[in-house]
Order: C-alpha cells, then structure tokens, then sequence
C-alpha cells in the first residue's frame, strides 16, 4: 500500500499491512465502520457517539468461530424440538489508531467481548463503567447494539436503531439510493405468504396482511402477538427471531446481488489467469503457492456451500409450510435461525471483503496477471477473511 512518507516530501514508500490491519483500512461497509472518516468531514454535522473519542475509531467485525466452518451444515427441522442459541460468533472490535491521519500505521483493538474490555475501553475511550455518565450509558447502549448484529452493513445498524428509537446523523449510515426499499420489497415478497397462512388471510385481506408486515420491523405493535401465538414463540425469543428472521431475508438478498462477482473471483483463481506473470523467475516456490491457492479456493467454496446450505433449509421449511400447511419445520428453522443469521453475516460478510480484496490487487495486475508477490499478499489477506479463527486479529 502506498502511504505518503512523513517528512512532507513526494516521496512515497510501500508498507506491507497485516491481513486483519488491512482488512480495518479497507474493509468493505459491511466489515469495517470508519467512523473516524465520516467525523473527519465536516459537512456531516452532528457525531455519531457522544463521547468524543468514540468518534475518532474504525469499529470493524472479525469472525471467531470455535470450529472451522463447515459445508455439512443439513439439518432436519422437522418434528423436533427446537431451543434459540444466542451463540454470536462474530467479534465486534474498536480500532484506536496511533495517528488519526496515518490509520494504517497501527494502532490498539478493543473486542467488546475480551475479558478486560472494561478496563480497555476506559483507558482508550474513556467508557468508565464504575462510573457511567448518562453520556456514557448512551453511548454504551449504542456499542451494545452494534455487537448484537454479525456485520455492519447500513441496512442492519439502521433497523437496529430505529427499532430501539436512537436518533443518528443519517450521514454515518451511507445506502445508495433506493437500497432500503429493494431490501424491504424482497422481504416483503417473502413474508407475505407466510402471514396469510399463518394468519388465514388472503391476496384480497392487504390490511390485515400490511398490518402484520409491519410487525416484522416493530415487533410491539398488536398485530406480532398473532404470529408468535401462531408459532408457539415464546415472549422471551420474539426479539431475536424477529432480527435473526429479517436477517437471513437481508442476506438471503445480499448474497444473489453478488454472486455473479464471487463466482468471477472463484473462476479467476481457477484459472490459468492466476499464474504469475513473472512465473519463471520463482520456479522453486510455484508447487507451494499452488497449494496455498487450492487450499485458499476450497475455504472460499466451503463459506459458499454453508451459505447456498442456510438458504437451502430455509426455502425447503418454507415451502414445506406455504404449499403442504405443515409449520413445523418453519417454526423450529425460525427458533434457531439465531446462529444461522451470525453464520450469514460472517459468510456473506466474508465474501464480500474477497471481492474487495481481489479487486483491489487486480488494479495493480499486468492485463489482468500479478506478480508472485502481489498473488501471495492477495492470497494471505483471502485467507485471513475466509478463515473462521480469530487467530491473530489482536496483530495490529
């Protein structure tokens, strides 16, 4: 990467980054947060956070899976008994750079969930939890909500927020135009058939239908209790079915917009495309990076596989309910889609940084070829976001 040398010159120097330093730096919005960045401008009025060193992080998600991911991930939902896990195996984490102007020069992470980030997140932030201003319980409530969701994606941390009533600069939360209302058309299209079976409607009943749709984004309002009688959701899960079931439709709709730039990526590094163009010049190390680049291919396929695996249990449960009147399946899918919408954050989430990575190291290819160098770094950082382990991720 190039970074502008400190001494004011126009002398540029190259400074390797580590994957997950990279990953922060560059990240794609759904994996890193640069609330630094936004704050910085000043066009953008009033702060995210009220604490003012809060404003001037990069919050960003790193997986952290206790088993590598599987594509063997079938269940049967049918006739059995069902129980939520609240398991989140997603990190959350604040960046603190050394250098507010020069952030890829490292700097200190604090995961929301390490032992001592209390501790942390006073000495860095200043979040005293011994002592908690109102100004700090605000904000605090704020990070809470933010590791309570497997990705950042705008989408996600703007129904969050409306859903627990917090004001935010819209600023902070940069969807392209139109963005907000194609996820909700196509979750809609996918309620809809649900509610008038679960519910006895029909195509002709829109109110009673509408009214219930809307229960799926505010889960208080009367018309919920309809449903979560329908299904035997107890009080206690309704939260966490409601956000995990919006979920999975979110990135059920996520992952069909970019399959056709996965599949471009996987068909690249199957190709002869991802020889080096200076091939020759490292004949003794080919064999390993080969090795490397098949191992790298089968966890991007394996990530892949557990996500076409997620949809394809859901969409079996749905239509076991919509065309045989059987809610069973459908039922226990919605009670344990809480792991299954962290599993689809960190999947998806992880894709989409592949691609970001991959483009940006194809900007600097020979008519598409890398060099040696640039396919290992391409391929380490690849690595790093299809890996499930959190190995590593402290190594700023």
């Amino acid at each position: 990467m190039l970074v502008q040398s400190r001494d004011g010159d126009a002398q540029e120097k190259r400074r390797k980054l580590t994957p997950i330093l990279d990953q922060i730096i560059y990240g794609p919005p759904s994996v890193t947060w640069n609330i630094l960045g936004i704050t910085l401008d000043r066009e953008h009025g009033e702060n995210f956070f009220e604490i003012p060193s809060l404003n001037r992080v990069i919050i960003f998600k790193y997986p952290n899976f206790k088993l590598e991911v599987s594509d063997k991930a079938a269940m049967d939902f049918s006739g059995k008994d069902a129980a939520l896990s609240d398991e989140r195996p997603v990190e959350t984490a604040i960046y603190i750079p050394n250098d507010e102007e020069f952030p890829q020069d490292g700097g200190y992470a604090v995961y929301l969930r390490q032992k001592d980030a209390e501790e942390l997140l006073q000495r860095y932030v200043g979040i005293a939890h011994g002592d908690m201003t109102e100004a700090m319980t605000r904000d605090f409530k704020r990070l809470t909500l933010i590791d309570d969701l497997p990705s950042l994606d705008p989408f996600l941390l703007k129904t969050a927020l409306e859903r627990e009533k917090l004001s935010y600069n819209p600023a902070y939360l940069q969807m392209k135009d139109g963005e907000e209302e194609n996820i909700k058309s196509v979750i809609r299209d996918k309620v809809r058939p649900i509610v008038n079976k679960a519910l006895g409607a029909d195509d002709n009943d829109s109110a009673k239908t509408q009214r219930f749709i809307d229960a799926i984004w505010d889960p208080t309002i009367p018309e919920a209790a309809l449903f979560i009688e329908a299904f035997k959701i107890d009080n206690k899960e309704v939260a966490n079915v409601f956000s995990a079931w919006k979920g999975v439709s979110f990135y059920q709709y996520q992952f069909e917009e970019n399959k056709p730039q996965i599949a471009e990526v996987i068909g690249w590094i199957k190709s002869d495309a991802s020889l080096p163009i200076d091939h020759r010049e490292h004949r003794a190390f080919l064999e390993q990076q080969s090795m490397f680049k098949q191992r790298v291919l089968k966890k991007i396929l394996n990530v892949v596989g557990n996500i076409n695996q997620i949809f394809k249990d859901f969409d079996s449960c749905y239509r076991k309910f919509i065309d045989e009147g059987d809610p069973v399946a459908f039922r226990n899918f919605l009670i344990t889609s809480h792991y299954r919408y962290w599993l689809l954050g960190y999947c998806c989430t992880s894709l989409m940084h592949t691609r970001n990575i991959f483009d940006r190291a194809r900007r600097e290819s020979v008519r598409g070829a890398l060099r040696f160098e640039q396919l290992n770094d391409m391929l380490t950082n690849i690595d790093a976001t299809v890996s499930s382990k959190a190995g590593g991720a402290k190594d700023l």
